[in-house]
């Protein structure tokens, strides 16, 4: 945990946590402008809630429902299934790595590390999405149909993303590094081609930086690099 983090329950006042505290059903967890925490759960699920986040825990804390900031999930493989609901956008999985953020009514970004992640409207019956690895989506909170997945860098995210770079590294590591591996292949085969279109920091702005040194294909993979998720 890293500066101004309280949490409480609806009937109480919020107050600050302290480390080893644990957290039950119901509770809920605010982090200020520059606070940042990490939770483990009993099947060594982590949460990295960055700064500016608000999430409450249902289910027996199986479930978080994220009002607003970034999360960071790692669930190791055949873990219980987790869910991070975000209004009308859902997040489930059994053992990936992925990032959601949210900010306000304005959108729910998505982002997958490794291993894969449902993602799934919660007032529409089926309308649901498998994520695979470097698969980002992005909508508005109160969507009611799911847009296609776009790509993004991989190696960019996990040298920027303060969700990685201020916490010890993920027990995941090496599945994720696999996955960066993969699209260098891609890449060099010519399979793959890197745009120039960049997301600095939190927000949806895409902003065009140096243009792209070979010729894309007729249908090229949009590459969309994510700069940081937490300020």
């Amino acid at each position: 945990m890293v500066k101004d983090v309280k949490f409480g329950r609806p009937e109480a006042a919020p107050r600050r946590v302290a480390v080893g505290e644990s957290v039950h059903d119901g509770d809920a967890i605010d982090t200020g402008v520059t606070g940042h925490i990490e939770l483990t759960l009993p099947d060594q699920t982590i949460a990295r809630l960055g700064a500016k986040t608000n999430v409450r825990f249902n289910d027996g804390t199986r479930t978080m429902d994220l009002a607003e900031g970034a999360v960071l999930f790692q669930i190791p493989k055949g873990a219980g299934r987790l869910k991070i609901k975000s209004n009308a956008i859902a997040v489930a999985s059994t053992g990936a790595t992925g990032i959601i953020e949210r900010h306000g009514q304005f959108y729910v970004k998505v982002l997958v590390l490794e291993g894969t992640v449902r993602c799934y409207l919660t007032n529409r019956l089926g309308e649901s999405l498998l994520l695979q690895p470097s698969q980002i989506l992005i909508a508005k909170p109160d969507v009611a149909a799911l847009p296609e997945p776009a790509d993004f860098d991989i190696a960019r995210e996990m040298k920027t993303c303060l969700l990685v770079r201020e916490f010890q590294p993920l027990p995941s590591q090496r599945r994720i590094e696999s996955e960066e591996q993969k699209q260098l292949n891609l890449i060099a085969k010519g399979t793959y081609i890197p745009s120039n279109l960049v997301i600095f920091g939190r927000g949806t702005q895409v902003t065009l930086v140096n243009a792209p040194s070979i010729t894309p294909p007729p249908k090229p993979l949009t590459n969309i690099g994510q700069q940081s998720h937490a300020p």
